[in-house]
């Protein structure tokens, strides 16, 4: 994971060093441009001075750049930044620290002219960190679009703009917290449980080795603590496996009224002898049937029902009396912009439990991460959505979590339903797998 973070912000530099270069050369063509500006100013009607040289150079960048003039105004964006930042580029350009940059990039004097570069960082709607490079340059005014210019400026003035070179570094900030995660994860989970096997071994081969008392709880404990890292192996083997897998799309066909008759027998396990009662619903259609691994299909849903159970039951409404109920449904997905247009299912797993207040969703499907607030309260290696969201992700569905604090949580899983056609001779109804 280290290696892949330092990739990632090698390709990061590379990229930087190959953008300057370009830069450079967008800047040369546009200073030649602009000693045949007056000469065309004079030979050519207005309406052919219109068409800026600028633009048509941003047009054909392949980079994430924009041009900003003197009074701040976003002059021209190129193609790449538009695909890249959509959305989010005023965000950028409006950012506290992209606009102090700003200023001290347009403060200096024309000798001593030197890039500016300053981080940006997005926490809303999702995590975004960009790094921009800002060079300021004087260039003829006619370069730009008519509408950018000041009133009654001839076409041999000078402007002053600001170019901006956008770098999205948030992949590389992101396997980075990974990765800091998973040393701080790493250093609690096995460090706590390897402490206590320790101090254990050395009381009973020393104080308690006379002691069948003292050692039947020892054993006890010591077992519990060697189940608790066990469990975190296979977790990390499983889902280092499901990654291996994701590529490789399931061929087999799973007919989702067997898959919750599963989803049945597993919750009635899981809610044994605790107040948790979980309802799982039939499908709308007996004949539904998706392309999948039913194993895989059937661990998303216990790793859901898990996750509930457990948060449920160190909730206040818990303590207080009030029982866990979990339900498990499967409808035919609707309209929704969260879903693609192909026909799909959506399968729900919904408690009334404490719910996860709405800044940790974006966050619940990395490795390792869990809520601060419950994670002292409930043991866990936070790699259980991870394993979900592979999994999903590897049979062509989607993965989204909706959750209000004090009402509950509902996942939702859309995966893409399979084609019925009816079979006449046998009067029933046959799955199309298309290859």
């Amino acid at each position: 994971m280290v290696a892949q973070a330092w990739l990632i912000m090698g390709e990061g530099a590379i990229a930087g060093a190959a953008v300057a270069t370009l830069g450079g050369m967008v800047l040369g063509r546009m200073r030649a441009s602009a000693s045949r500006v007056p000469v065309l100013a004079r030979r050519s009607p207005s309406k052919e001075v219109s068409q800026p040289c600028l633009e048509q150079v941003m047009a054909c960048l392949p980079a994430a750049m924009l041009v900003i003039n003197e009074t701040r105004g976003l002059c021209v964006v190129s193609k790449m930044a538009e695909q890249q930042f959509d959305g989010d580029l005023g965000s950028i350009v409006r950012h506290p620290a992209f606009q102090a940059k700003l200023d001290v990039v347009l403060a200096q004097k024309a000798g001593n002219i030197q890039p500016g570069r300053v981080r940006v960082i997005l926490d809303i709607p999702r995590l975004r960190v960009v790094q921009a490079v800002l060079q300021k340059q004087s260039l003829p005014a006619a370069l730009l679009p008519i509408s950018m210019r000041r009133e009654n400026t001839a076409p041999n003035a000078q402007t002053t703009l600001v170019f901006v070179d956008l770098h999205d570094e948030t992949d590389a900030v992101v396997a980075e917290r990974q990765h800091t995660d998973f040393v701080a994860f790493a250093s609690h989970e096995l460090r706590t449980p390897l402490a206590a096997l320790l101090g254990f071994i050395e009381t009973l081969q020393g104080p308690a080795a006379d002691d069948p008392v003292a050692q039947k709880e020892f054993l006890e404990i010591m077992a519990q603590q060697a189940k608790r890292m066990q469990n975190l192996l296979n977790s990390l083997l499983y889902l280092s496996r499901v990654q291996m897998q994701e590529h490789q799309k399931p061929r087999d066909v799973v007919r989702l009224v067997d898959l919750l008759d599963q989803c049945q027998t597993e919750g009635d396990l899981l809610s044994s002898g605790l107040p948790v009662t979980v309802d799982v619903q039939p499908p709308e259609n007996q004949n539904w049937q998706v392309a999948g691994d039913e194993t895989q299909l059937l661990q998303v849903v216990v790793n859901l029902v898990e996750n509930a159970i457990k948060y449920s039951l160190v909730s206040e409404k818990t303590k207080a009396g009030k029982p866990v109920s979990i339900t498990i449904s499967c409808q035919q997905a609707e309209a929704d912009q969260r879903w693609p247009s192909a026909p799909g299912i959506v399968l729900s797993v919904t408690d009334n439990g404490p719910g996860i207040p709405a800044r940790h969703l974006a966050r619940l499907t990395e490795r390792f991460y869990r809520v601060a607030k419950t994670a002292a309260a409930v043991q866990g290696s936070g790699l259980g959505l991870a394993i979900v969201q592979h999994i999903v992700s590897r049979h062509g569905g989607r993965f989204v979590v909706e959750s209000a604090v004090g009402q509950g949580t509902s996942c939702h899983i859309w995966l893409p339903l399979l084609p019925l056609v009816a079979d006449h001779s046998s009067n029933c109804h046959q799955t199309v797998l298309q290859t």
